[in-house]
């Protein structure tokens, strides 16, 4: 086989296995950047405790959960977040592939279009208030259900994600501090 075939053949991989490489990839970036938070704050176990935290529970119970571990409430925060967006990559980018592959749920699916090309402009702001009460993880699948615009979809769920993991840190901080609980 010449030199030239084979490389052609090796860049010929199917789009499902780019996407996960690509979500794999992301999810990994995501996941250094929550150690290197971690290994600054000089809480190497604490750090590796909290991420499986914040992807089991999602960022906000992650965030809570910081304040016990005694990570500065910035820190655990942003810990927390970068941890949830591990899987989120992964989750989005295989999406469409799932919806292209299963019919049934491509032809339940196809009810949403009417609904979503009225609302999905302004109706994806409501993934705002409740990615903390519901997670990233729905939130996101609620917005690819609705054949919303996935951009917005995600600034939507990483406003409310954010804002709610860092008013949970800081708002524990104060409480712990106005108790006498931290020192």
């Amino acid at each position: 086989m010449a030199p030239n075939t084979f490389y052609k053949q090796a860049n010929q991989k199917s789009p499902l296995v780019r996407r996960i490489g690509l979500g794999v990839f992301l999810g990994c970036l995501f996941f250094i950047g929550a150690l290197c938070i971690g290994v600054f704050e000089g809480k190497l176990v604490s750090t590796v405790s909290l991420i499986g935290t914040s992807i089991a529970l999602e960022a906000q119970p992650a965030s809570l959960a910081s304040l016990p571990l005694r990570f500065h409430p910035a820190a655990g925060a942003m810990i927390s977040v970068l941890s949830n967006l591990i899987l989120i990559p992964l989750l989005t980018l295989t999406f469409d592939e799932i919806i292209a592959r299963w019919t049934w749920i491509r032809r339940k699916l196809q009810k949403t279009e009417k609904w979503s090309k009225k609302y999905g402009k302004y109706g994806v702001w409501i993934l705002t208030p409740l990615s903390p009460m519901l997670g990233a993880y729905v939130c996101i699948g609620i917005g690819f259900a609705l054949r919303w615009n996935i951009r917005l979809v995600l600034l939507s769920v990483l406003i409310g994600m954010v804002s709610s993991s860092f008013l949970i840190a800081y708002g524990g901080e104060s409480v712990a501090h106005l108790f006498g609980l931290h020192k």
